[in-house]
């Protein structure tokens, strides 16, 4: 049998683009597997293998030693370092770094889609240039030029009705537009005086964050800003796509953290952890609707249960902490804002 994972994916999802660039770093052996619409010729070979998959949303990753099938990155990323212990470890090896690699892995997850949405489909010129380029993925081969385009237009449609269900909304926009503009800020700093957010070896978190910003540099909006303003974390994002030759340490603990990682979580601390707090509020209140100001500017979206249990998987994860660990790791949190949300 095999001893190579299977992914299933398309570049155009951030979390397919983010578990293939932590396999490749982790030299994990993987195959990349077309994931895409039932009907579309380059996906025959592969449909039977999906079939009872539920739910199929990309990235899935077949795993060699049992032939099951499993979804949500974060999840297959620390079940990887349960099957593959050690070697090129994804987990920073002090437990309060490890921790706020966990933080920033979350925010790149659930803040940082919409970023990318935002930007995607916010805008015509973005959409119309961007939903070809991504249908031709999803199609691949042996399929008619009208068909893809016809085929682009009504995903484009479709995702478009979909940006209220993510926040990614005209009148959410400046508010996410903001953070985006911090985040690579932080990064330009980072990148002056390390290669990654916790030492010279990346983390769950830069996978976390890169998969969002992956997505930006391929959409022209986002990629112009981010050439113009963070050429370092267009660089950040090369090196890490492909990182398999990286040789690299961990930071001893918290009180050495660079200035760009305290910047990132201070966007954190403003914007993502208030959500996240306002978001548990009016799920537990039975509420549709979060209301919050971030910012400075009014932000609401629908209410997410899946959110809510970030936070509590986030607070439960603190309060795990060991003593010491959370004595280094204290000072940054409080800091930059974030110190609150996690032990309300």
């Amino acid at each position: 049998m095999s001893d190579r994972y299977r992914l299933y994916g398309v570049l155009a999802s951030p979390y397919a683009a983010k578990l293939r660039a932590l396999l490749r770093y982790r030299h994990i052996p993987f195959d990349w597997m077309p994931a895409s619409f039932d009907w579309a010729p380059d996906f025959q070979l592969v449909r039977p293998e999906l079939a009872e998959v539920k739910p199929r949303i990309v990235p899935i990753l077949w795993y060699p030693h049992d032939r099951s099938f499993h979804t949500d990155s974060t999840f297959i990323a620390l079940d990887l370092e349960q099957l593959h212990p050690g070697h090129r470890s994804v987990v920073p090896a002090d437990p309060g770094l490890a921790f706020l690699s966990n933080l920033i892995d979350d925010f790149g997850d659930e803040w940082g889609v919409k970023i990318a949405f935002q930007y995607r489909w916010g805008n015509e010129s973005d959409r119309n240039a961007t939903n070809r380029l991504v249908m031709g993925e999803l199609l691949g081969g042996g399929v008619a030029q009208a068909t893809i385009a016809h085929a682009a237009d009504q995903f484009r449609d479709r995702q478009v009705s979909r940006m209220p269900l993510v926040g990614a909304t005209p009148q959410n926009a400046p508010v996410i537009e903001a953070t985006y503009a911090r985040v690579l800020d932080a990064m330009s700093r980072l990148r002056e005086t390390q290669s990654y957010l916790f030492g010279s070896r990346p983390s769950l978190g830069d996978f976390g964050l890169f998969g969002a910003l992956f997505t930006c540099r391929n959409d022209p909006t986002p990629a112009e800003i981010m050439r113009r303003s963070s050429p370092g974390t267009l660089d950040w994002i090369y090196a890490l796509d492909e990182a398999s030759g990286v040789q690299g340490e961990w930071l001893p603990d918290a009180t050495a953290l660079p200035a760009g990682a305290i910047d990132l979580l201070r966007v954190i601390g403003d914007a993502y952890l208030p959500f996240l707090v306002a978001n548990a509020a009016a799920v537990e209140r039975g509420e549709p609707t979060v209301r919050v100001e971030l910012l400075g500017r009014s932000y609401s979206q629908g209410a997410f249960r899946y959110q809510a249990k970030c936070l509590r998987w986030l607070r439960d994860e603190w309060r795990g902490l060991d003593g010491a660990a959370r004595e280094r790791v204290e000072p940054v949190l409080r800091a930059t804002g974030c110190l609150a949300a996690l032990q309300p």
